[in-house]
């Protein structure tokens, strides 16, 4: 089962104010970070995606570049320099960061020990093992 079979066939929460393509290099620009392909077709086709009680940023159009996806990455980029090339997925809570870099990797970023660590696991593969862990 891929992702969309998963969506489609669960009770996945997503967003209906999608950002338009031609607003993928503003926020780029907004977080400093090339979005990735996966990450893209993520942003312009969910906006965000929860399932049960996880829940990935996401950038929607009525928040736009006050969108979690956007905020949450400003603030890493600001306090934690080790997570400058990559983009806020999600907070696993006590600090416990999941990231992307440009090439749809997700990094796991603990910023009590400011230690970044490649999960080796695609965007759209890491979303699909959270959810079926659910």
């Amino acid at each position: 089962m891929d992702l969309k079979e998963f969506i489609n066939s669960h009770d996945v929460d997503y967003s209906s104010s999608l950002v338009s393509e031609n607003k993928i290099a503003e926020f780029e620009n907004d977080m400093d970070v090339k979005i990735g392909n996966e990450l893209k077709q993520y942003i312009l086709t969910y906006g965000y995606l929860g399932y049960k009680y996880i829940e990935f940023y996401g950038i929607n159009s009525r928040q736009g570049s006050n969108s979690d996806m956007i905020k949450t990455t400003q603030y890493l980029h600001a306090y934690f320099e080790k997570t400058k090339h990559y983009i806020a997925l999600e907070d696993q809570g006590d600090g416990d960061y999941y990231l992307v870099d440009e090439n749809d990797i997700v990094y796991r970023y603990l910023s009590s020990r400011d230690e970044i660590t490649n999960t080796n696991i695609s965007l759209f593969d890491y979303i699909m093992e959270r959810f079926c862990a659910a």
